[in-house]
């Protein structure tokens, strides 16, 4: 899946980014929302930054994942020039606090989702264990990824650890 999603030509990946964009806006699953939990997209991965920039002027609250040794926190910004390479290089907040109240909506990264919600991630577990420790909160877990990312026929074989999302969102698609 990392070489096809690496293999998109640039064009295409825009037009599938924008159609994830619309997607997603158009899905209501924002409605009410006040924390959005979101990843800051890196590489191939499905874009977010238009989302989270669209999401900082709306009346939502926003936090990004901080990685910290083996484990992840999120942190609200207010721009995203709050952000610096962190963690792999990828964006992560540089200052703040982690947030605390955890009830909301997380829309999560991944490699690879099947049709019954399962999600193979990028094999370090932060998510899982994120979502482990605050499992008592009310989050709305939303796979995001490329049609292509979602298996057509056959299931993830998933771990007991392993935490499923709640939606998949792709450029094509609401599972």
């Amino acid at each position: 899946m990392k070489i096809l999603r690496a293999g998109m030509a640039p064009e295409e990946k825009e037009e599938k980014d924008r159609l994830l964009y619309n997607n997603i806006m158009l899905s209501g699953v924002l409605n009410g929302a006040e924390w959005v939990y979101i990843y800051v997209s890196y590489g191939s991965e499905a874009d977010t930054r238009h989302l989270i920039n669209a999401l900082l002027k709306l009346p939502h609250r926003v936090a990004v994942p901080r990685v910290d040794g083996k484990e992840m926190e999120f942190y609200e910004i207010k721009d995203t020039k709050d952000l610096k390479p962190g963690y792999n290089g990828i964006p992560e907040p540089f200052c703040g606090s982690p947030v605390l109240k955890c009830n909301g909506i997380m829309f999560m990264p991944g490699l690879v989702f099947d049709k019954a919600y399962g999600r193979i991630g990028y094999g370090g577990g932060y998510y899982d264990r994120y979502l482990y420790r605050h499992r008592d909160n009310n989050i709305l877990k939303i796979g995001v990824a490329y049609s292509f990312q979602v298996l057509e026929k056959g299931s993830i074989q998933m771990e007991a650890h392993d935490i499923k999302p709640d939606i998949i969102i792709t450029e094509n698609a609401l599972y």
